[in-house]
């Protein structure tokens, strides 16, 4: 059984009524199978749990209750959540998100587990395939970094330094580690004869995300150089990503 208007569709579940209306998120779904007497189907489609449910299915994120996702026993960030049930609205693959999480649960701190995905959202940052993510770097005219001009920051280089010696105190704005931040920022940092770099990072090396630049700037103990950016028209051609548009 079903009723069907233009602005509703009513179903039954043991011949108790679902009524789907137009602002349903799955309205137009539910509304085209309905036509089609798939009943069963327009059924499930009327729930967002069981959609997503069935969306995450080939992963190893948890729904629990109706909009709290989980890792394991780590609760997933509002943020990040939102992100993830709205790719799977869009039908679009969230395998990215989900190696993103598993390297993120690998950073020993606290704070930068809570904090990073705020800060690639804010800072338009993307994430690639393997769930690592691109961050820019101004650098000198001969690709050492301009603090100490001696570390080497061109394509392929994979600066480091041990993890203890950067400086994860938030408030501590400008100190030790290895610095990189948006797009926005970078473009804007040194001399006119610096060179911008894209470089790629593991959520795991991130340790400080600094409380002012307006969550634009972040400190690791590694990363690595994967491109010069000549102007903002640039793709990385040879860069996997999944922008967070």
């Amino acid at each position: 059984m079903k009723i069907i208007t233009d602005n509703a569709v009513t179903l039954y579940d043991n011949l108790k009524p679902v009524i789907i209306t137009s602002d349903h998120p799955n309205f137009d779904m539910v509304y085209n199978l309905a036509c089609q007497d798939r009943l069963e189907e327009a059924l499930e489609w009327a729930n967002p749990r069981l959609v997503v449910e069935k969306s995450i299915a080939d992963t190893d994120f948890e729904l629990r209750g109706n909009d709290s996702l989980y890792y394991g026993n780590y609760k997933i960030p509002e943020t990040l959540t939102i992100r993830i049930f709205d790719l799977l609205e869009d039908g679009r693959p969230i395998k990215y998100l989900e190696n993103f999480v598993v390297n993120l649960l690998e950073n020993p701190s606290f704070r930068a587990v809570q904090e990073l995905y705020s800060f690639l959202e804010v800072s338009a940052l993307p994430i690639t395939e393997d769930g690592h993510f691109i961050a820019y770097k101004s650098v000198n005219y001969d690709y050492k970094d301009h603090f100490t001009g001696k570390m080497d920051n061109s394509i392929g280089a994979k600066p480091s330094m041990p993890r203890n010696t950067v400086d994860e105190n938030k408030d501590r704005t400008c100190s030790y580690g290895l610095h990189f931040a948006s797009y926005d920022y970078a473009i804007e940092f040194g001399p006119r004869d610096s060179h911008l770099m894209a470089v790629k990072i593991n959520p795991r090396d991130v340790v400080a995300i600094p409380s002012d630049y307006n969550n634009q700037k972040g400190r690791a103990c590694t990363y690595e150089i994967v491109a010069e950016i000549e102007s903002k028209e640039d793709e990385l051609a040879e860069t996997p990503l999944y922008i967070m548009d």
